[in-house]
């Protein structure tokens, strides 16, 4: 418990790191959100990947495996619809 109260401390001790924590915290909630709604719309599979990496490392792996991810699924369904 002291090390979760020392980190909350940490986080509200300053203006400046609140502000860094909530564009964090902000950016990863925009993130997931985006994710949910775009891989329902597409009907893309294996969206908890981008939801592990971004809860566990942040945005910036977040968001670029979740655009690779998109990238493979839409390439998969042009090649379908072409060889039909």
């Amino acid at each position: 418990m002291p090390v979760r109260r020392l980190f909350v401390n940490e986080i509200l001790g300053s203006r400046l790191s609140t502000f860094a924590w909530s564009d964090v915290v902000i950016s990863a909630i925009v993130l997931l959100t985006f994710v949910d709604v775009e891989s329902r719309r597409l009907g893309m599979k294996h969206v908890w990947m981008p939801w592990v990496a971004t809860l566990t490392v942040g945005v910036s792996l977040g968001l670029p495996m979740f655009l690779l991810m998109r990238e493979y699924h839409l390439g998969a369904a042009r090649r379908e619809l072409h060889a039909t």
